[in-house]
């Protein structure tokens, strides 16, 4: 993790000197039996100096200058491409990079990610691999070298060994507020960047509203931050001080994806990136890779417009998104897309005239059980429950969820969930083996949710379905599906497949940039698939291939149950 913290062990003269996170919070109440409310906050737009050190750093490199302003999204500040940028900046472009103050790895999703350098590692299986390392003490640290493991012991993580071996499943959230205050001990936290850390959003009030919950959560992992940080020393930390750090971590921390990345694999606080505030409908996303968080235009910026990115999975549905944002973030979103999503519903409902709103609600949280259950606990427990476990009686299950929601309307594929249950059926139709059903919810899934539409989440949902293609056009010639008259022809899927791979590397390119790992994996794929074509065949975008795909693709996409196919 190259950030102002190595700069500050390697330049002890630096004019930035360490700052006391106490002294940082000394005009609030830190009496824990006093709690109170919290005082009246300003935006940092407010605070010049501050904006100008939280542009200015050193570990933060923007292609277009960037300001700090009075949000049009939120009561606070947000992040904007500067007024004086005439022509803004275009769609695919990186907005900046970073390297964050400090990054922890949600232990859901990151086997695959050094906890010191940030970098991503493939074929980890637990142990050590190819120079993988897996800490000895708490067997949750895992680093890609000898040396990122040394660094990260001086650096963090024999401190943050104890803890996680204690409590192997802390919020990474929480295990950055430990680590917070073990860099303020050390003396890694600068006077500006601690007046930054004060001034972020806490909701505080939101937090203590009440007994239990998550104030007593947030007072539970205080207690443990002083405890832990408290050792060897003449004074413990404050408890006040550190049940105010606590929510401001939760709050603060941006989830990250990895290019590749389905899930959150890590969270991070980096202080530009807290100040871009939240939309549904984005105009920019924020991933990691080699650990620098990449920030980069899902479309045409202006000059003078404000930065926004989705703080949360964006392909759930509006009900769920609005549920996760007011338990994590305390807001519920009112962007352009809720709002078209929930009229929409209601329009269905009203046409329908047998159903509601309510009963909607109800076969979406059932659907989404349904498919975890056929996700999660059929594959953890393989046997024991056999329903979920046998895909064919989970998609009838879903469809008679679908009918009774809406008994002469019809649900319609691209009503949420059921884009993102498709495709989480398609993987898992192909991990047993069965390319037909795979595709077929495949292509149904990817129309719904991504025809016509570009982004990270549209990458790499065709990623997903390149594998299928794959897979359906590989199959043995006396494979019983091909028994079948009505499946398409392998020539129809592999033009396909093969255009979908040229589509990817072309979308990755412009999403992710050309430099990301992720994107020369695409095209290294596309690459191996191209030199295992015919001599003379004609290759995409070739005007004789085109030609041939416009028929194939009719075909495949037909069979699939796809009826409009537009930016296919």
């Amino acid at each position: 993790m190259e950030d102002l913290t190595t700069s500050l062990a390697q330049n002890p003269t630096t004019s930035l000197s360490p700052v006391d996170l106490q002294a940082a919070f000394s005009n609030d109440n830190n009496d824990v039996n006093d709690l109170g409310r919290a005082p009246p906050r300003m935006g940092f737009n407010t605070e010049p100096k501050l904006c100008q050190f939280i542009l200015s750093r050193r570990n933060v490199t923007a292609s277009v200058p960037l300001e700090i302003r009075p949000s049009g999204c939120s009561t606070g500040s947000g992040l904007f491409i500067a007024r004086g940028e005439q022509d803004g900046i275009e769609a695919g472009r990186e907005i900046y990079r970073s390297k964050p103050l400090m990054l922890a790895f949600d232990g859901a999703g990151d086997d695959g990610w050094c906890h010191f350098c940030g970098g991503y590692f493939e074929g980890y299986f637990g142990g050590e691999k190819g120079g993988v390392r897996v800490c000895s003490g708490c067997g949750v640290g895992r680093f890609c070298s000898k040396e990122c493991q040394k660094l990260a012991w001086n650096r963090f993580h024999k401190e943050e060994c104890k803890v996680l071996k204690s409590t192997p499943g802390i919020k990474p959230q929480s295990l950055l507020a430990h680590r917070l205050v073990w860099f303020q001990q050390k003396g890694y936290i600068t006077t500006e960047q601690g007046a930054v850390i004060q001034g972020l959003e806490a909701h505080f009030d939101e937090y203590t509203r009440e007994e239990g919950g998550k104030t007593t959560e947030v007072y539970d992992v205080a207690m443990a931050i002083r405890d832990v940080t408290g050792e060897g020393r003449e004074k413990k930390i404050d408890v006040g001080l550190i049940w105010k750090l606590v929510p401001q971590l939760w709050t603060n921390c941006v989830r990250l994806r990895g290019s590749s990345s389905r899930e959150t694999v890590a969270f991070a606080l980096e202080l530009v990136t807290a100040m871009i505030n939240h939309s549904c409908e984005p105009n920019s996303f924020a991933f990691l890779e080699k650990g620098e968080i990449r920030v980069r235009s899902l479309r045409k910026i202006a000059a003078g417009e404000e930065i926004t990115i989705c703080y949360i999975d964006p392909t759930v549905d509006v009900k769920s998104r609005r549920e996760i944002l007011m338990d994590e973030h305390f807001f519920e979103c009112g962007c352009a897309r809720c709002k078209d999503e929930i009229e929409t519903q209601k329009r269905r409902v009203a046409a329908d005239g047998e159903t509601s709103m309510a009963t909607v609600r109800q076969a979406q949280i059932s659907m989404l059980d349904l498919i975890k259950s056929a996700a999660i606990t059929a594959c953890k427990y393989p046997g024991v429950y056999p329903d979920f476990a046998n895909l064919t009686v989970v998609e009838s299950k879903m469809n008679t969820i679908m009918k009774s929601a809406f008994p002469n309307f019809g649900w319609g594929d691209d009503l949420d969930p059921v884009p993102m249950v498709r495709l989480c059926l398609s993987v898992l139709y192909l991990e047993q083996g069965k390319p037909a059903p795979a595709l077929r919810n495949g292509l149904r899934g990817y129309f719904s949710r991504c025809g016509g539409r570009t982004g990270p989440n549209a990458v790499n949902i065709l990623v997903d379905i390149i594998h299928v293609l794959i897979a359906a056009s590989c199959l043995p010639p006396d494979s019983p599906v091909l028994k079948d008259a009505s499946f398409p022809l392998r020539v129809d899927i592999s033009n396909v497949m093969y255009w979908y791979l040229y589509k990817a590397c072309k979308e990755a390119g412009e999403v992710f940039g050309g430099d990301c790992e992720y994107t020369k994996a695409i095209g290294d794929l596309f690459a191996k698939m191209m030199a295992g074509m015919p001599a003379g065949a004609s290759r995409p975008p070739e005007e004789d291939f085109m030609e041939e795909l416009e028929g194939s693709l009719r075909r495949v996409v037909e069979w699939a149950g796809v009826w409009v196919y537009e930016g296919a």
